[in-house]
């Protein structure tokens, strides 16, 4: 009987592990205001395991530099997307440690890319704009629960963006900040 009790055990314990480390991938649509002025929706996907977001895709539709869909896929992030002189841009930090260190560690730990041609190259530090230092993107690694569309004013909204406690460094790049 007591064998039989352990076993039980065991196995409600190796369960309950593999629905913690379980991974979920949420999706939405959030507006982002570029520089310009214009407001564009992108859609945003995340990967986490646990409540941690682990991998990042962005789905964009800017046809000045491609009649497709363009995808930023990263292990990043995103707090910038943005227009700059023609150039487009994606900024991404790393969500904890182990993914800073997949990225060498930078500092400040702000990553860029551009998109050129056809793809996205990942630039230093320093070719950042400062025209883009402003957070436009979700800072949170999730929106609220259920959202299918963040908009500019649930994003400055205090549960989210707006939060005051939110550190900001997460609200500009700051190029003296290190983790």
């Amino acid at each position: 009987m007591i064998k039989k009790l352990v076993q039980l055990i065991v196995i409600v314990g190796c369960m309950m592990n593999l629905s913690a480390c379980s991974q979920i991938i949420v999706t939405w649509q959030e507006e982002v205001k570029l520089n310009d002025g214009r407001i564009i929706v992108v859609e945003q996907k995340k990967r986490s395991d646990g409540r941690i977001a682990r991998e990042a895709w962005l789905t964009i539709n800017l046809p000045e530099f491609s009649a497709k869909p363009l995808v930023w896929h990263e292990n990043l992030d995103p707090l910038i997307l943005n227009v700059n002189e023609g150039r487009l841009y994606v900024v991404g930090i790393p969500p904890t440690v182990r993914e800073a260190r997949l990225y060498g560690n930078p500092t400040p730990p702000y990553i860029g890319f551009l998109w050129e041609r056809d793809s996205w190259k990942r630039i230093p530090f320093e070719q950042i704009p400062e025209a883009i230092y402003a957070t436009n993107m979700l800072i949170e690694s999730f929106p609220p629960k259920d959202t299918t569309l963040l908009t500019l004013a649930k994003k400055k909204s205090v549960e989210v963006n707006g939060d005051p406690t939110l550190p900001k460094y997460f609200k500009r790049i700051d190029p003296t900040f290190v983790y």
